[in-house]
């Protein structure tokens, strides 16, 4: 029929693309969420849905790292952007600044230590007569000023001075900056503190839940680009001394679909193109590569129309099924080409040939593409869902695709009468001495593929699934290098762990059974947001209040003085700081003297003149005293703490931590760095074993848990697609059980090689790169499958063998899907580089193992009678 009516099969097929495309346009849809990749019924997936059902307001978090220059710099922007989110009900459910907001800054005090905070008091009572001066007059004149008068009273005993040191060296790390050109800021937090205070002071992070579209492949891209425009509105950038990014699940998904999207069809386009280059050069016959072109387009579009309606939805693995299917897909049309073009040689009319053909390799073409959609299937009704649809999409788009090659192709390849010009298979490649080198040694051969064999199930143990999901993600996007600074805080990871409890008293209970986990570093319930002895602590904070007096600074900013009296105040410092350094005084505070005299001398020196020493000058205060007025406030509004209880905790907090129905929720942080999966799942695994009676739940537990579930379906893929193919192999054959041997025996070689050659690389086994092994038994095996029913069929064995456009065929194609898979490898996308080069080394080894091993152990008692080793 397709030779008696070419233009009604191509017309049907048109018909068939042109509702394929209407229909996927009305009903394909994509679902970005990460949720949608695994089983809901998984152990961790029921305890992961009970907890969002509990605490709603923690699924899908961005967190917003806000960095500043100073603590009171990270604060204030903090503060800005979260005040502006809010307004924004559009695009974000809710908005969380812990530790932020006017509860914290009345309350900072009473979250010390008694120790620290008797400390901080004898610190701001030996800074009083400073602070005091300074907040009257905040000018670069005044600041040196006092520090002059600080000095000359060390030098004559009045005053210890200890205080004076941390304000020496800050200000000669100043003047350095100013004279490098580097931007710096002094933080008074540090200052006073005498100290770099402990943790992260410089960053803030915003827990935003954002308003997502689960039909958008990227579900919260409007809430990131909302945050990404209120900080440009508020002029958050490098310039103001902030810097803001965001990170968390939803903003990894954004920016991976992003580079994903982006850089998959820049492979797709480079896979269409190297694909058409390299059918030019194989198949020489412009209508033979633009049908095979248009065949392949053709059945891409027909398995998007069977994915909207079986399916109605791609996922984020799922939406790469194109440039799977370039590479398998051309498969199909190479060897019924090829195997054309070598009866057209021989002189055969072309409808007598294309007869020929389908009969030749139409069962060997029928099986592969059987075959090779087991790969792709096996992974149906595994728990990991989002490989199972790709693996359903892509699999019935095997077999569109084996339908469109033997139906379509030849239509169109018929619709033109001009004769074929025949293809001369002979002396060019196939007659090479490296081509003859297996069948011209074979024990040689053989020897050296059980050498390796062996060498390489040595080293198969150190093969390793990688659960990390930062490690298949471009590492240079913002998302992923804001998460790994996150990881790095231990005590604050993102990465943590959740535990329910029905009330405050079981809660309680938990957390003191979970803080003597080794690997636990910190366990948080409600009640540890009540300070403890507060009673000590309120006193000291009124003494406080009482020697520090209002701390508010002069309204209108310091007043403006003149270059003149600017520089003669920083000579006066210089002169009292050299005065100083002449006596025996704290060793600490005569290294700051000394690096901020020193400083001061070159910074004079370097003074420019005129109104650029005006403006320069300008700069120098700001970068001394610019954070000055924002610590004072919070200083301040610091003195004015009170009694904190359960019942006056900040709403939104308690919201964080009590659901409405009294569930209490308990965090639980590591005590390490998690960015080393080993460490990770160790954490995770110990909490569980400390309370097998609670279920635990979060992103350092979905993480593990969702790695062992990529194991357990690959395991469960690999099995089933091994016994699916060897049981058709052996129904198909006739229970020929050495004929089903010799098929899957390159395939195990090149599964082992490359599993090998993955470890001695350090490609490791990962989210993305999962379904290379089913996937490599599926359309591996094509390549045994011809070439064992060119050798049974024919006769033909060794050198013959390998002269026939069946062979030909193989190298081909192998070809092609290497060049395809191989643009994958070069992507920054470490998901998408790791499936593309485990890709063209099983696609390579196959290709190998396939034409040197496979000829070698074939019998010679296949042979037939009168056919010799000539090339066919």
């Amino acid at each position: 029929m397709v030779q008696r009516a070419p233009w009604l099969v191509i017309g049907a097929f048109a018909l068939a693309v042109v509702g394929s495309v209407v229909y996927a346009v009305e009903n394909l849809g994509i679902r970005g969420d990460v949720d949608s990749l695994f089983a809901t019924d998984i152990p961790f997936r029921v305890a992961e849905r009970a907890y969002y059902e509990a605490f709603p307001d923690q699924f899908e978090n961005l967190f917003v790292v806000v960095d500043g220059v100073t603590p009171e710099r990270a604060g204030v922007a903090a503060k800005a952007l979260a005040d502006r989110l809010r307004e924004d009900h559009r695009n974000f459910h809710q908005v969380f600044l812990p530790g932020g907001g006017e509860f914290f800054e009345r309350n900072a005090f009473l979250y010390l230590d008694t120790r620290d905070l008797e400390e901080l008091a004898d610190r701001l009572a030996e800074a009083q007569p400073y602070l005091a001066a300074i907040s009257r007059d905040g000018s670069l004149q005044a600041l040196a000023s006092i520090m002059a008068r600080g000095a000359r009273a060390v030098r004559e005993g009045d005053v210890e001075g200890s205080q004076l040191a941390a304000m020496y060296e800050r200000a000669a790390q100043a003047l350095a900056a100013r004279r490098e050109g580097r931007s710096y800021q002094v933080s008074w937090a540090e200052v006073l503190a005498s100290r770099d205070l402990g943790g992260d002071p410089h960053r803030r992070v915003l827990m935003v839940q954002p308003v997502q579209d689960v039909n958008d492949l990227q579900p919260a891209r409007a809430a990131i680009l909302s945050v990404r425009a209120a900080a440009k509105e508020l002029g958050l950038d490098a310039a103001s001394g902030v810097t803001v990014r965001i990170t968390g699940d939803a903003a990894l998904t954004y920016e991976e679909m992003e580079v994903v999207k982006d850089q998959a069809v820049a492979s797709g386009v480079a896979s269409l193109l190297l694909v058409g280059v390299l059918l030019v050069g194989g198949l020489r016959s412009a209508r033979m590569v633009l049908s095979t072109l248009a065949t392949l387009v053709v059945s891409l579009v027909l398995t998007v129309g069977f994915t909207a309606l079986f399916i109605g939805h791609y996922n984020m693995i799922s939406a790469a099924f194109a440039v799977l299917n370039i590479g398998l897909g051309v498969e199909f049309a190479i060897h019924l080409l090829m195997r054309l073009q070598e009866i057209l040689a021989e002189g055969q009319p072309f409808d007598w040939a294309l007869r020929e053909t389908a009969g030749d390799v139409g069962t060997s073409l029928a099986l592969s593409a059987i075959t090779t959609a087991i790969g792709f299937f096996a992974f149906v009704g595994t728990e990991f869902v989002g490989v199972a649809e790709l693996g359903v999409i892509s699999g019935a788009g095997t077999l569109i695709g084996f339908f469109c090659t033997v139906t379509l192709l030849p239509a169109l390849i018929s619709i033109s009468r001009r004769p074929e010009t025949p293809v001369t298979f002979g002396d060019a490649v196939w007659t090479t001495r490296l081509v003859d080198l297996p069948v011209r040694h074979p024990r040689a051969v053989r020897f050296a593929a059980v050498a390796l064999t062996i060498g390489s199930v040595l080293v198969l143990p150190r093969a390793h699934f990688d659960n990390n999901p930062l490690n298949v993600r471009d590492p240079k996007s913002e998302s992923v290098r804001a998460l790994s600074d996150l990881l790095d805080r231990g005590a604050s990871s993102p990465w943590s762990l959740n535990a329910v409890s029905p009330d405050l008293a079981s809660a309680e209970a938990l957390a003191e059974r979970l803080r003597a986990v080794p690997e636990v570093g910190q366990v948080v319930t409600v009640t540890d947001f009540v300070p403890g002895d507060q009673e000590a602590k309120l006193g000291i904070i009124e003494d406080m209040g009482i020697f520090l007096g209002p701390l508010t600074p002069a309204e209108g900013g310091p007043p403006k003085a003149s270059v003149e009296t600017r520089v003669a105040a920083l000579r006066h410092l210089s002169d009292e700081l050299r005065h100083l350094l002449r006596v025996p005084t704290d060793p600490a505070l005569a290294r700051s003297a000394e690096a901020l005299a020193g400083e001061l001398d070159a910074y004079l020196a370097s003074l420019p003149p005129g109104d650029a020493a005006d403006n320069e000058l300008d700069a120098l205060q700001q970068s001394v005293l610019g954070s000055l007025p924002e610590q004072l406030r919070i200083l301040d509004a610091a003195l004015g703490a009170g009694h904190v209880t359960l019942e006056n905790l900040p709403r939104a907090l308690v919201e964080q931590m009590v659901a409405g129905d009294g569930h209490v929720r308990v965090q639980i942080f590591p005590r390490e760095n998690l960015s080393d999966h080993a460490s990770l799942a160790q954490f995770v695994d110990a909490v569980k074993a400390a309370v097998p009676d609670v279920s635990i739940t979060g992103s350092a537990s979905e993480i593990v848990e969702s790695g062992r579930s990529v194991v357990r379906s690959l395991r469960q893929a690999l099995l089933l697609a091994v016994g699916a193919i060897t049981v058709i192999l052996l129904i198909l054959s006739g229970g020929r059980v050495l004929e089903t041997a010799l098929v899957l025996a390159p395939l195990v070689l090149a599964g082992i090689f490359t599993a090998a050659t993955a470890v001695l690389l350090d490609i490791p086994f990962n989210f993305a790169d999962v379904i290379v092994l089913p996937l490599l038994l599926g359309m591996g095996v094509d390549s045994g499958i011809h070439l064992v029913h060119r050798a049974r069929q024919t006769g033909e064995l060794g050198i013959a063998l390998l002269g026939t456009s069946t062979a030909r065929a193989v190298a081909f194609s192998g070809i092609n899907t290497i060049a395809s898979f191989g643009t994958l490898g070069l992507a920054t996308h470490r998901g998408l580089a790791t499936l593309g080069q485990m890709l063209t080394l099983g696609v390579a080894f196959t290709l190998l193992t396939t034409l040197i091993v496979l000829p070698v152990l074939i019998p010679s008692r296949w042979r037939r009678t009168g056919l010799t080793s000539s090339r066919a």
